[in-house]
């Protein structure tokens, strides 16, 4: 079914702004969508709501089938395993509230080079519906042998978007979703990443949904697909 529409998909409070507008030098054809509800007027509307309803009392968490929270995914024929690790965010708790927050990890120790990118994740659940990744911008690039690592340090990385554009740039004046995101670039053979990656929250809307990762090479050529069932646990 593809996305749902903007009007379907508010974006609650953030700490900070964000950058608005379309077409910036770094925006790659992405636009910088400002989160603009207030957070005391979120929370005057919550109570508002929640006066005499039990329901509101309700707790939910991304988990695995079994309840727990780590997944691992191998696929032995390239090498490359994945971990991931729901409910382990300890930032800003804000973000934590308004997003689904996953925690992954990616070791390639197959012989080829791996391409992270936030085109090549998707998270589904089973009505067909597309829950955005929120692109926080966090890149890295492998220093050549010999050379002084300090003078990468102050770089502004580009990197490859991945094989789909649906997903949003977000940008933060904490630098929070940016510093702790699983960072976009080339993991070459025997080394490995992690980090958050973050998606539109789906707790108030799904009961089920699937993280998808099509790992391919730097030159875009299919490498394995990554898939984790993930499922709403509310009490």
């Amino acid at each position: 079914m593809g996305a749902r529409n903007a009007s379907d998909r508010p974006l609650a409070a953030r700490r900070g702004e964000v950058q608005g507008g379309c077409g910036g030098p770094n925006s790659r054809g992405h636009c910088y969508y400002p989160f603009v509800l207030d957070r005391i007027a979120l929370s005057l509307a919550f109570v508002g709501l929640c006066v005499g309803s039990i329901g509101c009392a309700t707790q939910a968490a991304v988990v695995a089938a079994d309840g727990s929270h780590r997944l691992l995914a191998r696929d032995a024929n390239t090498g490359i395993t994945v971990v991931l690790t729901t409910e382990t965010w300890e930032g800003d708790s804000a973000y934590g509230e308004d997003l689904t927050i996953v925690h992954v990890l990616v070791a390639n120790m197959g012989p080829s080079p791996v391409l992270l990118a936030p085109g090549d994740f998707e998270l589904r659940d089973r009505r067909g519906f597309d829950y955005v990744l929120y692109d926080a911008g966090g890149a890295f690039q492998a220093v050549p042998a010999g050379a002084d690592p300090n003078a990468y340090a102050q770089q502004q990385l580009g990197y490859d978007p991945g094989r789909s554009l649906n997903y949003e740039t977000v940008r933060t004046d904490d630098a929070e979703l940016g510093r702790l995101a699983l960072p976009w670039g080339v993991l070459l053979p025997g080394t490995q990443m992690r980090g958050f990656l973050y998606f539109e929250d789906l707790r108030d809307s799904a009961n089920h949904a699937t993280l998808k990762w099509h790992a391919q090479t730097p030159e875009h050529q299919p490498l394995a697909e990554f898939g984790f069932d993930l499922h709403v646990s509310r009490r």
